[in-house]
Order: C-alpha cells, then structure tokens, then sequence
C-alpha cells in the first residue's frame, strides 16, 4: 500500500508500506534465542516480563513491560526473554520503501531501537484493533495500515512533545483551529469579533497571535489566502477577472485589483497575460500551516 505524505516533518515523500504479519507471543521462559538477520522491519510491543535485546555491534538492551522495540530491515539481530519472567508481546512486521526517515521521527534509530512508551495503553489498544483486522480479508492491507499508521502517529506526537514546550504546542493548535475555520470560511464576511468570540480570544490578543505565529495580521492572512485562490483560479480556468474576483470573496473588483497587486506584485490581467504556472498556496506550506 503506498501513502503520499505532504507534511512540514516529511515533504514530498512517497510512503510504501506493506504489512506483513501481525502477532502476539507468549514466550516460554526456556524458548530458545531468536538469531537472525530480520527480512523486514518488525515493531514489539512488551506486554509483561522481560527479555534481553542484542544488536549486531553487541549492544545490549534490557526490555521490560511498557517497552517498544523496532528491528529494522537487513539487520542482525538476536532477542531471547528473561527466565524467571519471561516477556509476552504483540508485533507488526512491515516492509516498505522511506520508511527510515519516518521512523527516525518516531524516535527510533538503528543505534537506540528501544523506547518506553508513554499512553502505553492507547498504542495497545491500536496494535489489538490491527491485530484483529489482520483477518485474511480483502480489506485486511487497508485497515492495517490505517492503524499503523496511527501508531506511528502517536509516536511522532510524543517526540514532538518532548521538542516543544506545552504552550508551543497549545498555540500551534489554536492556530491550527483558527486558520481551518478561516480557509472553511473566507467568501464570508469575517470579522476580527466574529472570530475571537468563537475561539474565546479579546481581539488585541488575537492580532498579536497572528503577529507571533504567522508574522502577518489576521486580515493579511484572510487577503493572501484569497489571493492564492484566485491565482489557483486564474491558472486552472478561463473565467474573466470580474468573476474570480467574487469566487475570491471580493465583491468590489477595483478594491481586489489593488489587492491582488500588492501582493503578487502585478495586476490580476497581467497575472493571467503571462500564464503564469506556480503553487499559490506556498506561502503556507513553507510555515506548514497549509489546512484546506
């Protein structure tokens, strides 16, 4: 199955993921040492007990429950459970191609395969859903790479924040929630006291938020992204200026001419004159703040 991602942490990255086997064990404390060179990547979770983890430079990890370990593709590896209390897991072994780079955002790399899960109850309960999804099914591929991909989902949240400090991460969501209420929104009449009504803002704070996070002014940003949208219009149709104007959210075509050029820096004629090709909606992706 291959997924297309388009995020700030990876651009234009193609995705491939292929799930191959999805398991639970419940180890004997005498099961004997698993010594092999993994064909495909394999992702543990430890439900109870314990094991010992050995990679190919002879590092050792110690592994108790609330444990997550990532074997990776083409790597040597050898893994056993602790005697007196053997460790019980559940697993997803998976291929695919970029896989490494996403991987590496969920904190895991060849040198540092094992991490200790936080919420480890709520990654359980994804593994279990993609553990019965695993069926034989037509569907099977699909609804198993959906889980997985919310697990790897969690992951990310966690190292991003670790990354970030809580209000950083507070404010980015509210921005986020702001702007896909404006992009749903803009061929309204929006209004600074429409929308801090709505997000519990006062109308000072909100215009220095957009200051902080975006650099710009609320009515800057609501101008730019219908700007974007008439250029994405104006590249995409044969309509005449008068009518991307009022698909804009512009009703007085002379105010979006004067709109339009001090933005783009050319006349929205000109604009469609020169044909000219670009990503309207870059300026946003560049601060990955692109909800549509």
């Amino acid at each position: 199955m291959e997924i297309k991602l388009n995020s700030n942490l990876i651009k234009d990255t193609d995705i491939c993921i292929d799930i191959k086997k999805v398991g639970q064990e419940f180890c004997a404390p005498n099961k004997s040492p698993t010594n092999c060179v993994r064909p495909c990547y394999a992702l543990h979770f430890v439900l109870f007990g314990r094991g010992t983890l050995v990679d190919k430079t002879g590092k050792t990890y110690d592994i108790t429950k609330n444990n997550a370990f990532l074997l990776y593709e083409k790597e040597e590896y050898k893994y056993f459970p602790d005697r007196s209390d053997p460790w019980s897991y559940i697993w997803v072994e998976f291929s695919g191609a970029g896989l490494d780079e996403l991987l590496s955002l969920c904190g895991f790399e060849k040198d540092n395969v094992v991490k200790h899960v936080r919420d480890f109850n709520e990654f359980i309960m994804l593994m279990r859903n993609m553990y019965e999804s695993y069926d034989a099914s037509e569907t099977q591929q699909l609804r198993c790479s959906a889980y997985f991909m919310l697990v790897l989902g969690k992951f990310i949240d966690q190292e991003q924040a670790i990354k970030l400090p809580p209000k950083a991460t507070k404010n980015k969501k509210l921005l986020r929630d702001i702007l896909i209420y404006l992009n749903n929104n803009w061929v309204s009449d929006l209004t600074s006291e429409m929308i801090t009504k709505l997000f519990g803002l006062s109308i000072r704070s909100y215009n220095r938020f957009f200051a902080e996070m975006l650099s710009m002014s609320p009515v800057e940003y609501i101008n730019s992204y219908r700007i974007s949208v008439a250029c994405e219009r104006i590249q995409k149709s044969d309509s005449s200026i008068e009518e991307v104007a009022h698909i804009a959210g512009f009703q007085d075509v002379a105010y979006f001419s004067r709109v339009f050029k001090s933005i783009k820096d050319i006349s929205p004629q000109e604009y469609k004159k020169r044909k000219i090709s670009e990503d309207p909606f870059l300026w946003l992706k560049e601060k990955g703040m692109f909800f549509r």
